[in-house]
């Protein structure tokens, strides 16, 4: 087994097609970030600044890289008002960069949310999700639509190399909802515990009926102290997470990620592990900044009517 953020000795294995290529790097950074696990509710209430105040406008930059490559694309969060009081925009996105890229034939992706602000319970709660990947020309697109006044889920698939599939269910009054980049957020705040180490997280997750569930754990003090060790940069790596999930998801042999968090629970590295032809995947933060928290975005015509 590689240990985190460590380059694999050797290569091994069939040549990388294209499309493996492309399936690895879309899959790979969105997936870094804490994620979650079934139905459940808030493991400790928070205090101090609320989630709003802590977040909106923030901007999380990430560098990505694996094997003997430390530049192979880039990534970028964001939290953002929209144009309808209460409604949020969350954002992670990213694209390939140079001679990867262009052996790709250009690719980008994106996983956007647009959400509520839940004031009474300080939490994020997604509204719509959708997920979108491209490369040239070709765009494909999976959403989620959380219609909360309807009680239905709408889930869609818009890919050009099959018919278009929509598929709806009820949705749970009993049940919390969170899309990844809702979760990323109300994990951070604190919504589903405070850090600590030696804990596992049980917390919802649901954009996919195959994988609605996820296990986080934070490492014991003597496992974290052994492995920060040996990472070259040391600086606000204080909390070393792992969770596994399903390894079809991210082309992995085991489905296997780890991660340093912050003290104030910013994913500062992330890493795949035994990613199929390449071995280890990882992405470093290399800038955080709050932006101007009062700059708007406008929600696209077909969301507000769900809102």
């Amino acid at each position: 087994m590689r240990f985190f953020g460590a380059r694999p000795d050797t290569h091994t294995g069939p040549g990388v097609t294209r499309r493996d290529c492309l399936r690895y790097f879309i899959w790979g950074w969105g997936l870094m970030l804490p994620l979650p696990l079934s139905p459940a509710r808030a493991a400790e209430t928070t205090s101090g600044p609320s989630l709003l105040e802590k977040y909106l406008g923030e901007e999380l930059s990430y560098q990505i890289g694996y094997w003997l490559l430390d530049h192979v694309g880039d990534a970028k969060t964001g939290f953002m008002k929209t144009d309808i009081s209460g409604i949020y925009k969350l954002s992670l996105e990213g694209h390939g960069v140079g001679f990867i890229n262009l052996l790709l034939g250009g690719i980008k992706y994106s996983y956007t949310s647009f959400c509520r602000f839940v004031s009474k319970q300080d939490r994020l709660q997604p509204v719509y999700f959708e997920l979108k990947r491209q490369r040239g020309t070709t765009v494909s697109t999976r959403s989620i639509s959380y219609n909360y006044s309807a009680g239905e889920i709408t889930f869609l698939q818009n890919n050009p190399a099959v018919e278009i599939r929509t598929q709806k269910e009820p949705l749970r009054m009993d049940r919390i909802y969170e899309d990844y980049l809702t979760l990323f957020y109300n994990f951070r705040h604190g919504y589903y515990g405070s850090l600590k180490q030696d804990r596992t997280y049980r917390m919802p997750l649901y954009t996919k009926k195959k994988m609605n569930s996820v296990k986080l754990h934070i490492a014991d003090l003597d496992s974290e102290k052994k492995l920060r060790s040996r990472e070259p940069n040391q600086t606000d790596k204080d909390f070393l997470v792992s969770f596994q999930i399903n390894p079809e998801d991210v082309s992995s042999d085991t489905g296997d990620i780890t991660g340093w968090l912050s003290s104030e629970a910013t994913p500062v590295k992330g890493v795949i592990r035994d990613v199929v032809f390449f071995g280890d995947l990882w992405g470093d933060l290399i800038k955080k900044q709050i932006l101007r928290p009062q700059q708007q975005v406008s929600v696209p015509a077909a969301i507000k009517d769900i809102l």
